[in-house]
């Protein structure tokens, strides 16, 4: 049922997205007399097929796509001359035909936020959690040190109001670093704070905050792990160990930790029904890295455990102890052994750390837990509704177009962070059934925006180069000369071929079962 849910939901976001695209391109020709041949609804020849006036509306058998194909548009054909051809039509009546494909997205997009933001939805709380990993050492959150506790809610950034999570992100992001007035509620008390954010791999400012949770969230789970034995799924949020409700990440592991072979019970929510099951943990061997000063005083501590993304850092020859590089969680079992106690330098990526490293026999059940960020409703009435449907889509795309210069300089990694029709398929069914149909329509809203922003990029053969080649053409009265057209598109199309060749190999790169391969 998940993967039929995942594919149901990647055809109804990516055909809808196209649909509406599509539907730009056929009203815009429409509204300035180009007419159109074909209108496709997927890709590949149409299996229901209605010719009304000049067009053939069909339906093909791929639904991934879909294309308005008008009279006239193809350079190698014979035109007759008459203004209903798309290339025998006005520059100006060109330019309103191609805009109006990307710009029907954003309409769409628009119109979601809208309807959302008067039918209320949910988002990450505006209230923060400091984990404890970031309150001392190395590591120390910009706000943590700037005075912001756990449990604090952030209401304002400036003189912007903050009612989400999301939002504090995103007057973050586009501070540039600059020091930041945070006003916070602390119980009945107004507190205003001075943070300087600071600049995180990647490129992208952070202050070291998360949204506030008390329920432990399920991110992912060990292959044969006691959890997933007893039924457990990611995603389930645990609300209490033992009739406790758990306050941090740190005090669950803790608690597990400590009751290696003794049963407990877990609390839980599954899409808003509460379960409970018995789980015993079992004892497990894992790698203690107590950090230390140059005077030798304790710093930040943190344990070491066996994992998928650990063994990644393994594979890359990331991870070093006294310079030597460690091969596996084995290996570094060994290592640590070897070490017996004594002070190792310990590498991981680029970040290193002086400390003691031992051994510990815990007692585990084989999840990955984060904080499940509490909910907050946002709603607005008809006037701030129809506001925030414009200020939420240009601050994504503002977001966008700050990432994809981020993947053109190098400040962002490329093959995590472009993605292409499988991922946005994978992401589109996480949504749909985990987080359920309001978050799906938002995510719908957004990718929708997404794509008006990649159709007017001037890359060859989209529609933002189609614009820039009607401009000139207005402009000098003429087209450019077919010879350097030809070229312009060739180019372009072998670099679409390349560069869909390399996001639909890295999305399957990506996909859980490829990754199991290649261990």
């Amino acid at each position: 049922m998940q993967y039929v849910i995942y594919i149901a939901a990647g055809i109804v976001l990516l055909g809808l997205c196209i649909f509406i695209h599509e539907l730009g391109h056929l009203l815009g020709g429409r509204m300035v007399g180009i007419k159109a041949k074909t209108f496709s609804i997927g890709m590949g020849k149409g299996i229901v097929k209605k010719k009304i006036g000049d067009t053939t509306y069909q339906i093909a058998p791929f639904p991934f796509g879909g294309y308005c194909q008008f009279y006239g548009e193809d350079p190698s054909e014979e035109r007759t001359g008459q203004g209903f051809e798309f290339l025998s039509a006005h520059p100006l009546r060109r330019i309103v035909t191609v805009a109006m494909g990307p710009l029907f997205n954003l309409f769409f997009g628009i119109i979601i936020f809208f309807v959302m933001n008067l039918v209320g939805y949910s988002k990450d709380t505006n209230q923060v959690n400091i984990p404890e990993q970031l309150r001392t050492g190395k590591q120390t959150s910009p706000a943590y040190e700037a005075g912001v506790r756990s449990g604090d809610r952030v209401v304002k950034i400036g003189d912007e109001e903050i009612k989400s999570f999301s939002d504090l992100q995103a007057a973050v992001m586009f501070s540039e670093g600059k020091t930041l007035e945070v006003t916070l509620e602390r119980g009945s008390k107004l507190l205003r704070l001075q943070v300087t954010p600071r600049q995180a791999a990647g490129g992208r400012y952070e202050i070291g905050v998360m949204p506030y949770g008390t329920h432990i969230l399920i991110v992912d789970m060990m292959d044969g792990g006691v959890a997933q034995a007893a039924g457990l799924r990611v995603m389930d949020e645990i609300v209490s160990v033992d009739g406790i409700e758990m306050q941090s990440e740190a005090e669950f592991s803790r608690y597990i930790n400590e009751r290696a072979n003794r049963p407990v019970k877990l609390s839980f929510m599954r899409k808003d029904v509460r379960m409970e099951k018995v789980v015993t943990p079992a004892l497990n061997e894992i790698v203690r890295f107590q950090a230390l000063d140059g005077r030798g005083a304790p710093g930040e501590s943190f344990p070491i455990m066996k994992s998928d993304s650990l063994q990644r850092f393994f594979d890359k020859g990331q991870i070093k102890i006294n310079e030597r590089v460690v091969t596996g969680y084995d290996d570094l079992l060994a290592t640590v052994r070897e070490a017996n106690g004594g002070r190792v330098s310990l590498k991981v990526d680029n970040e290193k750390y002086s400390g003691i490293m031992k051994i510990e026999k815990v007692g585990l059940i084989g999840i990955f837990q984060a904080m499940a960020p509490d909910q907050v409703l946002i709603r607005y009435g008809v006037a701030d509704a129809f506001i925030h449907s414009f200020v939420e889509p240009y601050e994504f795309i503002v977001m966008n177009l700050k990432g994809i210069g981020m993947l053109f300089t190098g400040k962002m990694n490329v093959r995590e962070n472009l993605s292409g029709p499988i991922r946005i398929v994978q992401i589109a069914g996480q949504v749909a059934y985990y987080k359920g149909i309001p978050d799906f329509i938002l995510l719908m809203a957004k990718i929708s925006i997404i794509l008006m922003v990649m159709n007017l990029l001037p890359i060859p053969v989209v529609d933002g180069s189609h614009l820039i080649f009607f401009t000139i053409e207005w402009i000098r009265k003429k087209p450019l000369s077919q010879k350097i057209m030809e070229r312009i598109q060739t180019v372009g199309i072998v670099i679409l071929v390349m560069l869909m060749a390399f996001v639909i190999i890295n999305d399957i790169s990506m996909l859980p079962f490829m990754k199991d391969l290649f261990k």
